[in-house]
């Protein structure tokens, strides 16, 4: 598989599972090629739903047998680094503050929506 038709192959399966929102894939040239930035126009609630997301995208990049290769050296000692050849991004967070942990959403409640929320036994 090309590079170029592996990047519309990501595209092809991002554009589904990620419908209706825009997705950009774009190859990298020069030294860096056969890089691919993956752009998904969906802002994520926060930084925890952006990781399952992007454990989401890595899912679906397996199932449809598309080939992402790696760079440097599995060596935790190796000054070069490893990784993969894909940096997957996402708009920028709905929310910004996540200091609250799974609670997060709590955060932006009003008074009266907080009243209410613990007398119910939440």
């Amino acid at each position: 598989m090309t590079t170029a038709e592996r990047n519309r192959a990501l595209k092809s399966i991002m554009s589904k599972a990620f419908a209706p929102h825009k997705i950009t894939v774009r190859g990298s040239r020069g030294t860096a090629y056969g890089w691919v930035s993956l752009q998904i126009g969906y802002a994520p609630r926060n930084v925890r739903e952006a990781r399952e997301l992007r454990t989401k995208v890595w899912e679906i990049i397996r199932a449809a047998n598309i080939s992402i290769d790696t760079y440097g050296y599995d060596d935790p000692g190796s000054d070069y680094g490893f990784g993969s050849k894909i940096n997957i991004s996402f708009d920028s967070c709905r929310e910004q503050a996540d200091a609250h942990g799974d609670d997060a959403w709590k955060h932006h409640l009003s008074i009266a929506d907080w009243d209410h929320l613990y007398t119910d036994g939440a």
